[in-house]
């Protein structure tokens, strides 16, 4: 009931701010909602546990361990309302799913499609049948005919029974004998344990991504073969996979100018050793060799799998994207909606952040002072408990922009003081 109220009080708060630009999705049915959901799949994972056969003992306690922690992680993101659910989205998100299923004469028991808050522009499959699409997709696809591929793409990952196979793969791996001796020759050494452990961890991973390329190749090529069957725009899939390579790729960022021109106001001012820390950080690690983005990326090589995916499309360029009102409304709606669910995850240092972005470019906008306004309160509270490392992320130079990092130093430097100052600034 605590929790209730409080979604509640939250969506009071901001969509009384700005009611005739945009509509909020009710969240306050979703607590209720996953209520259900987890007690549903509680016991479906007590039956499967029981039901589970292997191979080996050793491959059995690494499987039994792999499921009992990524069935803890799921039935914690339940319990934590991670999931949105209301009477206008979730229908119509199952209606895309059943689409897709019904075209291909695929039994939908045991299927089901989820909607989380996060932001990033992905979906997953977690085995089970369970569909989990982020609605930062909403932020990305441009018609819902590059949304019915992502379905797609996601049914043909459990059709295939990735995950459980990837399980399976990583018992046999870690349990076969030259794993096993080699991890008995890291126990024997007297020097440098820790560095040949961690080469042999990698050397495990890199057979797993490799074999996860193939896996999302194999999702590609059977889940367009589900979507041809939806009679929709077969260009649409070859879209989606572009915006996904550059989906790591930030399009906007915030200047040093940006903060001036935000937060100057009433003799305040912007100082430079607010941001000293974080250039400071950029020198020492200028020539520091970063990641390739694919290896970062959970649908990974997009410009592979774009040419590869071509090789199936039939000369249907006359077929028009499909429009519906639900989908537009959706998408109109999935900029403020998702400072929304960062605010309500409580991922006050990112929702700050892309608000601020917004903001520069709309300073009359009252949703987004608002927002700005109940961020900055958030953390301002967390620096002076100091609990802010659990709201903001960490300054991270291989994975973050300098825009992020440049952002996360003002948030740490800036003086309680001056915070305050920026909150009364924006209560208004």
């Amino acid at each position: 009931m605590r929790i209730y109220l409080l979604i509640l009080f939250i969506s009071f708060s901001i969509s009384s701010i700005s009611q005739n630009n945009f509509t909020l999705i009710d969240t306050t049915s979703s607590h209720n909602c996953n209520n259900e959901l987890y007690n549903e799949y509680k016991n479906k994972f007590e039956l499967l546990n029981k039901n589970i056969s292997y191979s080996n003992s050793g491959e059995k306690n690494i499987i039994k361990e792999i499921y009992n922690e990524t069935q803890k992680e799921f039935l914690e993101t339940i319990q934590n309302d991670k999931f949105l659910c209301d009477n206008t989205i979730s229908p119509y998100l199952n209606g895309l799913f059943n689409e897709v299923l019904s075209r291909n004469n695929i039994d939908s028991k045991g299927y089901k499609i989820l909607l989380s808050k996060d932001s990033e522009v992905n979906a997953a499959n977690l085995g089970n049948g369970i569909v989990v699409l982020n609605y930062g997709l909403f932020l990305d696809v441009e018609n819902e005919d590059e949304l019915v591929f992502v379905i797609s793409h996601e049914i043909g990952h459990q059709y295939l029974n990735h995950v459980k196979k990837e399980i399976e793969n990583f018992a046999k791996i870690s349990t076969s004998k030259e794993v096993l001796l080699k991890t008995k020759e890291i126990r024997n050494q007297k020097y440098l344990k820790s560095t040949s452990a961690i080469n042999l961890l990698k050397s495990i991973s890199y057979q797993n991504y490799n074999k996860r390329r193939k896996k999302e190749i194999e999702a590609d090529s059977l889940g367009f073969i589900f979507y041809k069957k939806t009679s929709r725009n077969q260009n649409s899939a070859i879209s989606l996979l572009e915006k996904l390579n550059n989906s790591d790729l930030e399009i906007d960022s915030l200047t040093i100018n940006d903060y001036k021109t935000i937060f100057e106001k009433d003799n305040f001012k912007i100082k430079e050793k607010y941001f000293q820390q974080e250039e400071s950080i950029f020198r020492k690690y200028d020539d520091e060799k970063r990641f390739q983005i694919d290896s970062l990326k959970s649908h990974p090589d997009c410009k592979t799998r774009i040419v590869l995916l071509k090789n199936f499309l039939e000369n249907k360029t006359s077929i028009k994207t499909s429009e519906t009102n639900l989908f537009n409304n959706f998408k109109k709606n999935s900029i403020n909606q998702n400072l929304f669910n960062l605010y309500s995850d409580k991922k006050y240092g990112l929702s700050l952040y892309e608000c601020l972005k917004l903001y520069k470019l709309d300073i009359n906008n009252d949703f987004y002072k608002r927002i700005i306004y109940l961020n900055l309160i958030k953390i301002y509270n967390s620096r002076k408990d100091y609990t802010i490392n659990r709201y903001v992320e960490s300054i991270d130079n291989k994975h973050n922009t300098n825009s992020q990092n440049r952002f996360i130093s003002f948030i740490n430097n800036i003086k309680t003081d001056d915070f305050q100052i920026l909150i009364n600034n924006f209560k208004a």
